[in-house]
């Protein structure tokens, strides 16, 4: 059915998306940044001496209003795991050894891992600096895998966060200034509908040394997505053991504040999904409608749900907000299920951004006070690892444009996705080379064109890397059952680790 593929595709969409945390009023922009001359300059990032380095996309909070950002990179030493289990145990596809890095004032740092050899990641940095990612501990575990830990980075420290009741993983989602940690675990109690692996998941908040689980609104398992300055908790949630064809059990999107966990409502399908929450505990997501036949976007306040509306289509999702209560995120063409376009709904109006070609699909992942939006557009709507995706822009609702026509010729680049766009209007992007690695750029604003000679130059050069994976001895008998084909390892594998909702499992690229 179309509707299941799109209800689907949308769910798989939903990923992390913060918008920065710095209050400005609100400035309509009209004219687009063509007609504004408005050019960037990419800044390249490099790697420790591996192929390709990383971030967590679709709007994750890691680029700061001072042009600080975070990810991880690739170095130079096979994937330890990949070399005795084979690719599939890898941490990247790549399987190379990665670990987090912050990039601040053109110098890259090297944020360590809790095992030498092994691999570490970021997922979020709050508005003061603080960073919270993942990182093996170097251990296997026989019924997850290899084994990892929530990790904060906080004044030159590397805190391990631990896990939940003796499991073997846990994952940060966001940080806020006060060092509070949203997240999921995994505990040992074995669950056939896990949200992610093969035991039950829990959200958590971790403050001053405490990992606290959160409990569910009634089902086996849940996720915390976001934290904001007040320290309330967004997230996910099983609802109770009732089946869905679209999020395997019924799910609700929660707030959790003062110690008690709310359910957000919905608008009567099987379905509520939250995606993301400001600092006003303003949250946003989508919500399948009575029957599973169409999925609207919300915004949530106060306790009220509000239907965001459609521009005539069955299915919406939001899947971002600013400060200021703007939201992103794509509905489908009226009277076509399977063509989505990025959206903007501002104070009560619905923008339809577009796509780059006709039939194309579009997404929007970030959005500014200033309202500036950033995405990712697919020709043939697949959005994994499709050659023709493109970083998009828009100003103000205007019309998709492709970034690529914005920076100098010579770049070298393909600008592949803009995952988020801080108030200095600079966009970290997914940077495909010309021997087919990867990697995160940052794009500056350039002066106007006059000026363009000056200030729209190049800043490094692309990375240069092999592209293959390393060809590992493939020792199948002495695989454990982590690995086998009845057990699998899943949700372990870091290829699936950013999906954070029941049925999405996007990567990371």
């Amino acid at each position: 059915m179309k509707s299941e593929r799109t209800i689907t595709l949308i769910s798989a969409i939903l990923t992390l998306a913060l918008s920065p945390t710095l209050n400005s009023q609100n400035i309509s922009i009209t004219s687009s940044a063509r007609e504004q001359n408005i050019r960037y300059k990419v800044v390249f990032i490099g790697t420790f001496g591996g192929p390709n380095s990383h971030f967590s996309i679709f709007g994750a909070h890691i680029l700061n209003n001072d042009g600080s950002f975070v990810g991880w990179a690739d170095d130079s030493l096979p994937d330890p795991f990949g070399l005795i289990y084979g690719p599939d145990a890898c941490w990247d596809g790549d399987c190379f050894v990665a670990r987090g890095f912050l990039w601040k004032n053109e110098e890259m740092a090297d944020l360590g891992a809790l095992a030498s050899g092994f691999s570490s990641d970021v997922s979020w940095m709050s508005a003061s600096g603080l960073i919270s990612g993942e990182a093996q501990t170097g251990e296997v575990d026989p019924s997850v895998g290899w084994t990892m830990h929530g990790i904060l980075w906080a004044h030159g420290q590397m805190i391990d966060l631990g896990t939940l009741d003796g499991g073997a993983i846990s994952l940060t989602t966001s940080v806020n200034n006060s060092a509070e940690v949203a997240g999921f675990a995994l505990n040992t109690v074995p669950d056939p509908y896990s949200m992610f692996g093969v035991n039950q998941t829990r959200a958590y908040r971790w403050k001053n040394g405490v990992m606290r689980d959160l409990g569910t609104l009634g089902g086996p398992d849940a996720m915390a997505l976001r934290i904001n300055e007040r320290g309330q908790i967004a997230g996910n949630s099983y609802v109770n053991w009732d089946l869905s064809d679209f999020c395997v059990l019924r799910t609700g999107g929660f707030l959790w504040a003062h110690g008690k966990m709310t359910d957000v409502g919905g608008f009567g399908g099987t379905c509520t999904t939250v995606s993301d929450m400001n600092n006003r505990g303003q949250i946003v997501g989508g919500s399948l409608l009575a029957g599973d036949q169409a999925q609207h976007g919300f915004l949530w306040q106060n306790g009220k749900m509000t239907d965001l509306g459609t521009l005539g289509g069955n299915f919406a999702s939001a899947v971002a907000i600013s400060e200021a209560g703007d939201v992103v995120g794509l509905q489908t063409l009226p009277g076509n299920d399977s063509i989505f376009h990025a959206a903007l709904w501002e104070r009560g109006k619905i923008f339809d951004i577009g796509a780059l070609q006709t039939g194309g699909c579009s997404l929007a992942t970030s959005v500014n006070s200033h309202l500036q939006v950033v995405g990712i557009n697919s020709s043939d709507c697949d959005f994994n690892d499709d050659p023709s995706l493109r970083a998009i822009i828009s100003e103000g609702g205007g019309p998709a444009i492709d970034l690529n026509t914005l920076i100098p010729a010579d770049s070298g680049v393909e600008l592949r996705n803009a995952s988020i766009i801080n108030e200095r209007g600079e966009i970290v992007a997914v940077g495909v080379y010309p021997d087919g690695n990867h990697g995160p750029v940052l794009l500056i604003p350039c002066e106007r064109e006059s000026d363009q000679a000056d200030t729209c130059r190049n800043v490094g050069a692309p990375p240069l890397g092999t592209r293959s994976v390393p060809a590992f001895a493939q020792t199948n008998d002495k695989r454990p059952q982590w690995l086998s084909d009845t057990g699998g390892m899943v949700g372990t594998s870091l290829q699936n680790k950013h999906y954070f909702g029941p049925v999405s499992r996007i990567g990371k690229r």
